[in-house]
């Protein structure tokens, strides 16, 4: 992760769901039984438990040996999926913000005492953020499988044919929560009305001339809203949190899109 990256992570953590995780032994609590200090339940002796959790006091009034339970503290497990398409690099600018987030995800994670998995969108495991480079991708989701009950965030531009519900309810099956992440240049987001233009296909590729007049504009800025008006939604049903960011440098998407809509908190 690069200097700055780091530096503006400093101030923030991820926020973690109330609902239960899974993961390895840590501080946050789990699903099941373990070690913590929070209380849970009773239950009746079996030759092999951990002595120093029989209740001597219900012994003494009930002559029955009984072993309390405390709930299991987990690290959680964090994965992250990262779209390297073509159309992430649609400017410098886009591409380093991607690899920012991405990259501060898995930050946050380890600093939480947790794992993070990195993934491509349409491959395998991301093992290198920056030295990763721009590929075609047929398919949004990773090929590889999603751990259950772990922490997933997507980050992607979301800009792929067809509706992006199905795809997100399969992101969050199984998932403890979810975090979208809409990355769009600055441009992608609030186009101006420029007039006769070539513009290059990323992921075709080839050149398309358009008019970007003012009627232009004005229907791509609609259909734009009707695409993160529907993850939004999607994500809300399944759940989850949803950002749009505007590719910038790491402190300023921390400070203007991500705690904001919950994502991250001060640490």
């Amino acid at each position: 992760m690069r200097a700055d990256c780091a530096r503006a992570c400093a101030p923030y953590r991820l926020v973690l769901p109330t609902s239960p995780l899974a993961g390895r032994a840590g501080d946050r609590l789990g699903r099941g039984t373990g070690s913590s200090l929070e209380f849970m339940d009773f239950r009746d002796y079996a030759p092999g438990d951990d002595l120093r959790h029989i209740d001597w006091r219900s012994y003494a009034r009930t002559d029955q040996l009984k072993v309390r339970l405390f709930r299991e503290e987990i690290s959680p497990e964090l994965e992250i999926v990262a779209d390297f398409s073509p159309s992430m690099g649609s400017s410098e600018r886009k591409e380093r913000a991607l690899r920012d987030l991405v990259g501060a995800a898995a930050h946050w994670a380890q600093r939480a005492a947790g794992r993070a998995r990195c993934l491509l969108a349409g491959g395998g495991a991301l093992d290198d953020i920056e030295g990763a480079t721009l590929s075609e991708s047929t398919e949004p989701l990773p090929r590889l499988p999603l751990r259950p009950r772990s922490l997933r965030v997507w980050v992607s531009d979301f800009l792929f044919p067809g509706d992006p519900t199905p795809l997100l309810r399969r992101f969050a099956n199984g998932a403890a929560h979810v975090y979208i992440v809409q990355l769009l240049d600055p441009w992608e987001l609030d186009p101006e009305p420029e007039g006769l233009l070539r513009l290059l296909d990323v992921e075709a590729p080839e050149e398309i001339e358009i008019d970007l007049n003012e009627r232009a504009v004005t229907r791509y800025r609609e259909r734009l809203g009707r695409l993160r008006d529907g993850i939004l939604q999607a994500t809300r049903s399944v759940g989850g949190s949803y950002a749009c960011v505007a590719a910038d440098d790491p402190a300023t998407m921390f400070r203007t899109a991500l705690l904001p809509q919950g994502i991250i908190e001060p640490d």
